[in-house]
C-alpha cells in the first residue's frame, strides 16, 4: 500500500578526519539505551548480539570523540558489575535523540513533499 511507504534515516556522527571514523550511529544509541535500562554493559552487549570487547572498544571511541565519560562502571562482584551513564552521558544521548527527530520530521516533510500520496497514486 502506498500509504504504508516512509523513508528510513540512519544517521551517524563521523569525525572530521581524512578517514572519518564512525563514532555514534544507531548501534550505539541503541548500546547507550540498553546500558541506561539495565545498568550492565555485559547484558546490554548480549541483547544486541555484540561481544562484550567490542562494546567497550565503541564506547572508548566514543567517550574519546566526545572528550567526557559517557559510561561510569563499577567493578563486579557477588552480583557481577555495573554500569551507569554519567550526567553528561544521559544530556548527550537526550540532546542526539531529539537531534534524530527533528531529522526524522524533516525528511517526512521533504518526503512528502516529493511523493504526495496522490501523485503516486496518479503514477500508476
Amino acid at each position: 500500500m502506498l500509504e504504508d511507504i516512509k523513508p528510513v534515516l540512519k544517521i551517524s556522527l563521523i569525525t572530521r578526519t581524512e578517514k572519518g571514523e564512525p563514532f555514534c550511529g544507531p548501534g550505539m544509541i541503541k548500546l547507550l539505551l540498553e546500558i541506561q535500562q539495565n545498568g550492565n554493559v555485559r547484558d546490554a552487549c548480549e541483547k544486541m548480539d555484540m561481544s562484550y570487547t567490542k562494546g567497550w572498544k565503541l564506547l572508548g571511541r566514543l567517550e574519546r570523540w566526545l572528550g567526557f565519560t559517557v559510561v561510569i562502571r563499577q567493578q563486579g562482584g557477588k552480583g557481577g558489575g555495573e554500569a551507569h551513564l554519567t550526567e553528561e552521558g544521559v544530556a548527550f544521548l537526550e540532546k542526539h535523540r531529539a537531534f534524530l527527530q527533528e531529522c526524522e520530521t524533516a525528511v517526512g516533510d521533504i518526503f512528502q513533499r516529493y511523493y504526495p500520496e496522490k501523485s503516486l497514486a496518479d503514477d500508476r
